[in-house]
C-alpha cells in the first residue's frame, strides 16, 4: 500500500472511533512499517486531516449531544418544578417523604450536569468542524 491509501485507510478507520492502537496495528498489517513508524504516520495523518476526520464524525456526535441536552432539561426543568412547588405543598407531608424529595435533588443535579455536559459536547463538536470561526 502507498501513503495515499493507508492515509484514507487511518482517516477512514479514525472517522469510525476504532482505537489508535487498533488502527495502528491495521496499518502495521497492510503495510511494511514498523508499529512506531505507523504510529507517527497516524499522528502525521491526523494533524492534515482533522477536520475531515472531525467531519465525519460529527453526526453521531452531535446527535448524542443534543440528546443529552434535551434529556438534561427535561431533568433540570422537573427538579426546579419540585424545588418551587415544596414551600406550596404541606411541608409535613414533604418532610414524611424526604426519600422522593433526595431523589427531585439528585433529578435536579443530574439534569444540571447534563445540560451542561450536552451543551459543551455540541460546542467541542462544532468548534472541531470550524475551527477558525
Amino acid at each position: 500500500m502507498n501513503n495515499e491509501e493507508l492515509s484514507k485507510l487511518i482517516i477512514k478507520e479514525l472517522s469510525h472511533h476504532h482505537d489508535r492502537n487498533a488502527v495502528i496495528n491495521k496499518v502495521c498489517e497492510q503495510s511494511t512499517l514498523t508499529w512506531g513508524e505507523a504510529d507517527r504516520l497516524i499522528a502525521e495523518v491526523q494533524a492534515q486531516n482533522k477536520r475531515k476526520i472531525a467531519a465525519r464524525q460529527s453526526p453521531l456526535l452531535i446527535f448524542l449531544s443534543i440528546g443529552i441536552f434535551l434529556l438534561g432539561i427535561w431533568l433540570l426543568a422537573n427538579g426546579i418544578q419540585f424545588m418551587l412547588s415544596f414551600s406550596q405543598r404541606d411541608t409535613l407531608g414533604q418532610i414524611l417523604s424526604l426519600q422522593s424529595g433526595y431523589f427531585r435533588i439528585v433529578q435536579l443535579v443530574t439534569g444540571l450536569a447534563m445540560t451542561v455536559g450536552g451543551l459543551y459536547g455540541i460546542w467541542k463538536t462544532l468548534s472541531a468542524l470550524f475551527p477558525d470561526s
